[in-house]
């Protein structure tokens, strides 16, 4: 029975309800690499986990969280330690640099019980790969070439990386993406990478005129559960607590959810469970309703909707920003879909230009940003908020507010 799981990442019988997705990322993996794209909690890094505890026959996987990673060297240096640290592929190594000097030495002397950290310095410190992590990288690749089982890397947060990475240094951003899609889509080539990150990376890219380094990814979009899935998962929640579930109970909390996010999904349904132990007694309506609007909306899980605010500053430049804030504010202080012709005056008054067919395309490319980094969604020929839990937040906290 699942556990609603909200301060890490869920595994086994925890990561409810992703059978088709985990299936479709393998059916993916057979022909090429996939590319996550979803928001931050939205269950990307718990799918990454699922396919690195029970991995197909054939693969080995790898997870390297590289958010913090600002230069292609230390991309390259957190690659390395992965492997290093991994028996099989620690051996792949050591047969690439066998009888060499230099990185083969160092490698031969690589203490055993050396932990991950103390192998990035020493990388870092004692080997020539900053300076040279092209020729490291392309030696690894060709060394894993015919490896079996065939190396699948994980990389999480990727999109964050690079965005930190091209604001950094844009030609030392432009070097990695060119090395890592010649290293994905090279004729030899058998290892496969699953890459993630919070922000949509191809968004991102475009704005830098990078899209076509990732042109070969196959983009999979994470969705929130569907009704008869989010149902089973609270079902099975309650019952592994073995405290009752009326069904009107159940209705309650998949109508405040709205699309049921299996995070938020979790984080409601702890909440409910916690006041109904301080409470005791029968779940009822009232404290459903209590735990949405003060645990949800207005607890610690308000960091994560921070995240959709703050972002626009970083991912969204000068004016654009403003436009999309006044644009959000707007949105959530409507009941329905807005209006494309409103959100174009709004954007018209934000960026104070007049209507004409340039400013129209900079709304609508301005839209699809939105709708592609999970703000809004299309609906009734306009606009509405991608997530009713975000709606009702960014109501409460920016609704108030023009822009």
């Amino acid at each position: 029975m699942p556990e609603p799981v909200v301060g890490s990442v869920p595994r086994g019988e925890d990561y409810f309800g992703q059978e088709a997705l985990i299936s479709e990322i393998w059916a993916r993996l057979q022909r090429g690499n996939v590319l996550l794209v979803a928001p931050r909690r939205f269950g990307k890094t718990a799918a990454m986990y699922r396919l690195l505890d029970d991995p197909q026959q054939g693969f080995r996987p790898l997870y390297v969280y590289v958010q913090p990673i600002s230069t292609p060297a230390d991309f390259m240096i957190e690659i390395l330690a992965a492997l290093l640290r991994d028996r099989h592929f620690s051996r792949v190594l050591g047969r690439v640099w066998e009888g060499t000097k230099g990185f083969g030495a160092w490698l031969r002397n690589l203490p055993e019980n050396i932990d991950v950290g103390g192998i990035k310095v020493q990388l870092r410190e004692a080997t020539e790969v900053p300076a040279k992590w092209q020729e490291y990288g392309q030696r690894v690749m060709d060394g894993l070439a015919e490896e079996d089982p065939r190396l699948l890397l994980l990389i999480d947060e990727f999109a964050d990386m690079m965005n930190a990475m091209a604001q950094r240094n844009k030609e030392e951003a432009a070097q990695l993406l060119g090395w890592f899609r010649g290293a994905r889509t090279a004729p030899a080539t058998r290892t496969r990478f699953v890459i993630s990150g919070s922000t949509n990376l191809i968004t991102s890219l475009d704005a830098l005129g990078l899209v076509d380094k990732i042109n070969d990814l196959s983009v999979l979009r994470l969705k929130p559960f569907d009704h008869d899935v989010a149902i089973r998962y609270v079902r099975a929640v309650f019952q592994s607590k073995h405290v009752p579930l009326s069904p009107a109970v159940e209705t309650r909390i998949i109508q405040l959810l709205g699309a049921p996010v299996p995070y938020l999904l979790a984080v409601l349904l702890e909440a409910i469970l916690e006041r109904s132990r301080a409470k005791g007694g029968a779940l009822d309506a009232e404290l459903v309703e209590s735990a949405f609007e003060e645990d949800l909306l207005g607890g610690g899980t308000s960091v994560t909707f921070l995240h959709y605010r703050s972002r626009l500053d970083r991912h969204y430049p000068g004016r654009e920003a403003d436009a999309a804030r006044a644009i959000l504010n707007l949105l959530s202080r409507a009941d329905s879909a807005v209006t494309h012709d409103t959100l174009y005056q709004t954007y018209l008054r934000t960026r104070n230009v007049q209507p004409s067919p340039k400013s129209h395309e900079a709304f609508v490319r301005l839209m699809q940003k939105l709708e592609n980094d999970f703000y809004v969604v299309s609906a009734d020929s306009g606009f509405a908020f991608f997530s009713r839990v975000l709606h009702l937040w960014w109501k409460r906290d920016y609704g108030y507010q023009e822009g």
